[in-house]
């Protein structure tokens, strides 16, 4: 009996051995990506349902022009949109808060660390509904850093097209936006009852707010970046 049943047992386990390698690559093919069996082409779950877990983290621009105190572009030329020399000392001083050997807020203050962007948003600044060039030039070394794009692709009053996409986008997900359109994106987010939400962003460039969604249920924390001299 254990002659006959020998080769039919081998043939299971090498049939199993060569059907392990596609059963990796469906649970690595992306995330929240559902079986290409089940008919969808969809890349993940709606963005309303409440059992995909999710970070959002959301950061002003670095400091703006005013007092006396000018903006300059890329090529050092005065630049009323953009950031000013405190601004871009931010943005160059931004990647600390999120790379593994950063020394930034989450070394300094205690606080939990700030997971590693894996997608990062910037208000749009070109085309007919462009805003400001602050928000891309705040996380532009970021995204070098990271090796990770910037997405320009929604403009300011767009707030609930962008929390759809963010919802839905590769976590943990980074907003850098003008301080006034925030409270809208948090709304859009669903995260605005969460326990401790300011109505408002407060008047600081040197905060990262951090919305968690785990089961369905936001939780809040307002983290100082202690990048720069000055910062609360």
């Amino acid at each position: 009996m254990n002659r006959r049943n020998g080769p039919d047992r081998r043939a299971v386990l090498l049939g199993l051995a060569l059907a392990a390698p596609v059963v990796a690559a469906g649970c690595g093919s992306g995330h929240g990506k559902k079986s290409a069996s089940k008919g969808s082409s969809s890349a993940g779950p709606a963005p309303s349902d409440p059992g995909r877990d999710t970070t959002v983290m959301i950061i002003r621009h670095g400091e703006k022009p005013g007092s006396g105190d000018p903006g300059f572009d890329e090529a050092g030329k005065q630049d009323k949109k953009s950031l000013t020399e405190r601004g871009w000392e931010r943005s160059r001083a931004l990647p600390r808060l999120f790379l593994p050997n950063g020394v930034g807020s989450h070394a300094s203050s205690g606080s939990a660390p700030l997971p590693r962007p894996a997608t990062l948003y910037a208000a749009a600044d070109q085309g007919p509904d462009a805003g400001a060039h602050r928000m891309r030039q705040t996380v532009t070394p970021l995204a070098k850093a990271l090796h990770v794009p910037v997405n320009t692709e929604f403009a300011e009053g767009r707030e609930e097209e962008l929390a759809a996409a963010a919802l839905a986008a590769t976590a943990p997900v980074l907003i850098c936006w003008e301080h006034s359109r925030i409270p809208p994106i948090v709304e859009a987010l669903g995260a605005s009852r969460a326990g401790g939400v300011p109505q408002e962003w407060p008047d600081r460039f040197d905060l990262v707010w951090v919305f968690t969604r785990r089961a369905g249920t936001w939780t809040f924390r307002s983290v100082p970046q202690h990048l720069l001299t000055g910062d609360a």
